[in-house]
């Protein structure tokens, strides 16, 4: 594998992560909630305010996405 590959690799590579969904507080428009990846509960709290965090620790995208749009995954399920 190149070198510009294996960063490239090392930058998606998402084994091993949890998933947080995270609410984007807005005062010129409602509220956006979005899913983000992370390794480490400490960096996440690093670099995202603690209310802002809605839900942490899934176990993955799909979990995640299903507390954005609950709707929308009952659904599809």
């Amino acid at each position: 594998m190149k070198l510009q590959e294996t960063r490239k690799h090392q930058l998606f590579d998402f084994s091993g992560s949890r998933y947080a969904v995270i609410e984007a507080l807005r005062t010129d428009a409602d509220p956006e909630r979005f899913v983000i990846a992370y390794r480490s509960k400490q960096a996440l709290h690093d670099v995202i305010a603690a209310p802002c965090i809605i839900a942490l620790g899934l176990s993955s995208r799909e979990e995640a996405e299903a507390i954005i749009n609950p709707c929308v995954s009952a659904a599809t399920a």
